[in-house]
């Protein structure tokens, strides 16, 4: 299989993409790699920086921070240690502000902790490698402090995993996925109560989180607008481990926003699996006639956008298949909006975007960078592009 750098349509940098994804067409524990590469030393370079710098990087991301002021403190730290992406990194700052909020201080250093928590990430291979060699040096340490101590796998390894990641490592306390970040402090009580292992991982409603997360910075802020994937893309495991779309109320997005910006933050990221796919789970239909529902994505940016203190919006990660004109304009016209877009296409050539189930064809996506190039021509735009996909050729486009 040769290794091909892609251009991205609009850029004048071409896009070097890692090889090795993870298929989840039907839950099975499957890789698509593309067959042995050797790569030319440069693009092996670059390969690894690209592995280093996105997202949380092969080692992960280690929270540190100083005790929030005026909370009564009980004595015992906590560590979390992020993998995967912004989704990932958001809710680790939920487990961090459910925590603090009973008393938990941060510890950077894990052997310093009664906690420990592994935010996970299935959809790269390296970071999964390293939570289970992680696991394996705390369950030593854990059986040498005869239980004093809890460990606590969260995120998509633990939704995909399960029960059977407790049977792999009987000395994790518990398992849980994504959509019980805001409940952390409930099901280690219910750790404590019971006694016995707890896996987490059913589906269900997430519910409007009160806790305030902890955020990593002063300045920039994530804010969750929309929870899970229905796409069902046929490589893609994410609709298995975060579950269905659940769109939060519009007013709940803009009441979080306008905190922040009393608490002197200037840039908001607003984050979805599929962002641009906001509100088609709300009820309501747009009173104009058009067919539309009553809250899409554009209506939420035009809505967050008058926010006091916030000077920049960003926001990831756009579908194709739902990036409108009509989000393209209000892009355009507000001018906090960053002039950022990230779109991933995945592939140039339409038989294998139909293998994938992407929805979209290789014109409709250049389509989309044309309309952005018209109203916003010094606009970045960046994507994704899987390399060697099962019955891909090196003949294809």
């Amino acid at each position: 299989m040769a290794y091909r750098v892609l251009p991205l349509w609009g850029l004048q940098a071409p896009i070097l993409c890692a090889p090795n994804y993870r298929t989840s067409c039907q839950r099975a524990r499957t890789r698509c790699r593309a067959a042995s590469l050797q790569l030319p030393p440069h693009l092996q370079e670059q390969l690894n920086e690209l592995e280093e710098s996105k997202y949380c990087g092969t080692e992960g991301h280690v929270l540190v921070r100083e005790a929030p002021a005026g909370v009564q403190r009980n004595g015992k730290r906590y560590h979390i240690h992020t993998f995967g992406c912004q989704m990932n990194l958001a809710d680790s700052e939920r487990m961090a502000g459910v925590l603090e909020a009973v008393g938990y201080e941060c510890a950077e250093d894990p052997s310093q902790a009664e906690i420990l928590i592994y935010n996970t990430c299935s959809i790269r291979e390296k970071a999964e490698v390293k939570v289970y060699s992680a696991l394996g040096k705390q369950a030593k340490r854990k059986r040498d402090r005869m239980g004093d101590l809890k460990i606590v796998v969260a995120g998509c390894v633990a939704q995909q995993e399960g029960q059977q990641l407790l049977r792999r490592v009987p000395e994790v306390d518990l398992v849980m996925g994504p959509q019980f970040a805001n409940r952390l402090d409930q099901l280690l009580e219910q750790v404590d109560s019971q006694g016995t292992q707890v896996c987490a991982t059913e589906h269900i409603e997430i519910a409007e989180d009160i806790t305030v997360p902890r955020r990593d910075s002063n300045l920039t802020a994530w804010v969750n607008v929309i929870y899970g994937c229905n796409e069902k893309c046929t490589y893609c495991v994410v609709p298995f481990t975060r579950g269905q779309e659940q769109s939060r109320r519009l007013e709940d997005i803009k009441r979080e926003m306008l905190a922040l910006g009393e608490a002197g933050y200037k840039e908001v990221t607003l984050l979805g699996q599929n962002i641009d796919a906001y509100g088609r789970d709300l009820p309501g239909m747009a009173a104009d006639g058009s067919g539309r529902r009553q809250h899409t994505f554009t209506d939420l940016l035009r809505c967050v956008h008058d926010v006091p203190g916030i000077e920049r919006i960003r926001f990831a990660t756009s579908h194709p298949r739902y990036f409108t004109d009509r989000l393209v304009r209000a892009c355009a016209e507000l001018p906090k909006l960053c002039e950022f877009f990230h779109i991933p296409f995945q592939s140039g050539d339409d038989d294998i975007l139909r293998a994938m189930a992407r929805g979209y064809t290789a014109a409709r996506y250049t389509s989309i960078i044309s309309n952005i190039r018209r109203y916003m021509p010094d606009a970045s735009i960046s994507g994704d592009v899987i390399v060697g996909f099962p019955g891909e050729l090196t003949t294809g486009q």
